[in-house]
C-alpha cells in the first residue's frame, strides 16, 4: 500500500505539519547532518512534524556528487549520518537515504556503489542503509545489491519507475500540484510516494479527525514499523507459493495463474491427508 508525502530543503514548523496532514500527506521527507548546511532537520522540528501524526522519511546529503570518490566519502557520511540521527533519536530500524544527486555515467557505477556500501557499513545494523537516484542507478544498484532500500527521484528517471523503489519521488516541486501545495505550506516542497516497506521514522501519534472538528490521538511505538506484509511474505516463501523477494510488484496473469495453482495442490494435499486411505467418504478429490 502507498502513501503520500513530500520531501523538502525547507524547515517544516508545527503549523505547516498540520497543513501537510490535512492535505492528506502521510509523511515528510528531511536531510539529516550539521545546522550549518541550513537544510537539516533539527529535534524540535522532528517533533513538531511527529507529532502532527506524520512520519519522516530520512535523507542524507552533503553536494550529492562526492560518491564519484568512492568508498572513503561514503565512510565519512554513514558515519555523520548515523551521529546526527543518534542526536535526533531516530529508532533503531529506521532507513536513511544516501542521495546521488546526478545522473552518473555507467562507468562510475563502481565508484557509487564503493560509496553505498561504505555508507552502510559505517551506519552498522542499528539503521537501514538507502540510495536516492535515478531510475538506471535504482536498477543497477538494486542489481548489484549495494544497499537494502531505494528512493528514485523523477529527475533523470524519463518516467521509468524501478519496480525496487521503496520510495518515488513522483513530481518535482515546478509541478501544479506540488505548487498548489507549497502556496499552502509557504515553502517548495517534491511530491513523493512511499511503501510500508520504506522504513519511516513513524509518526509520534495516529492523529484521528472527528465529525464535531476536534481530534483523537493514538501513541505509535517509537520503533521504525517492519514492513505490513512480512509475516505474509515469509509464510509463503516458507510453503513454496511465492519464491521470490519482490513484494512491491505488480501481479501477472502468469503469476496469478502459479499462485492459484500452488494453492490448490496444497489445499488437495490437505484434503488427502484428512480422509480416509480408502476415500469412503465418497470420492472429494477430483483427479
Amino acid at each position: 500500500m502507498n502513501c503520500e508525502g513530500i520531501d523538502t530543503a525547507a524547515r517544516i514548523s508545527a503549523q505547516a505539519a498540520e497543513v501537510l496532514r490535512s492535505e492528506g500527506k502521510a509523511f515528510a521527507g528531511r536531510y539529516l547532518g550539521s545546522p550549518t548546511l541550513g537544510k537539516t532537520i533539527s529535534p524540535a522540528e522532528a517533533e513538531d512534524i511527529r507529532t502532527a501524526g506524520l512520519g519522516i522519511l530520512l535523507f542524507y546529503e552533503i553536494s550529492g556528487t562526492e560518491m564519484k570518490n568512492g568508498a572513503a566519502p561514503g565512510a565519512a557520511h554513514g558515519a555523520d549520518a548515523r551521529k546526527w540521527a543518534d542526536e535526533l533519536g531516530v529508532p533503531e530500524g529506521t532507513a536513511i537515504y544516501f542521495a546521488v544527486d546526478y545522473e552518473p555515467e555507467s562507468g562510475e557505477y563502481g565508484a557509487v556503489e564503493a560509496y553505498i556500501r561504505a555508507a552502510g557499513a559505517a551506519l552498522g545494523k542499528k539503521y537501514r542503509c538507502g540510495m536516492y537516484g535515478c531510475y538506471s542507478l535504482v536498477e543497477a544498484m538494486a542489481q548489484r545489491g549495494a544497499c537494502e532500500k531505494f528512493c528514485q527521484c523523477s529527475a533523470w528517471s524519463y518516467g521509468r519507475l524501478s519496480a525496487h523503489a521503496d520510495a518515488y519521488q513522483y513530481q518535482w516541486q515546478g509541478g501544479a500540484e506540488a505548487m498548489a501545495l507549497a502556496m499552502k505550506t509557504g515553502f517548495a516542497v517534491d511530491l513523493t510516494r512511499c511503501t510500508q516497506a520504506a522504513g519511516l521514522w513513524p509518526a509520534k501519534y495516529i492523529k484521528y479527525d472527528e465529525d464535531d472538528g476536534g481530534a483523537t490521538y493514538e501513541p505509535q511505538s517509537g520503533a521504525a514499523a517492519q514492513p505490513w506484509y512480512a509475516e505474509a511474505m515469509a509464510w509463503a516463501k516458507a510453503n513454496g507459493i511465492i519464491n521470490d523477494g519482490r513484494p512491491n510488484d505488480s501481479l501477472t496473469r502468469a503469476e496469478m495463474a502459479t499462485i492459484m495453482q500452488r494453492m490448490d495442490k496444497r489445499v488437495e494435499e490437505k484434503i488427502k491427508r484428512a480422509l480416509p486411505e480408502d476415500d469412503s467418504l465418497g470420492g472429494l478429490i477430483a483427479e
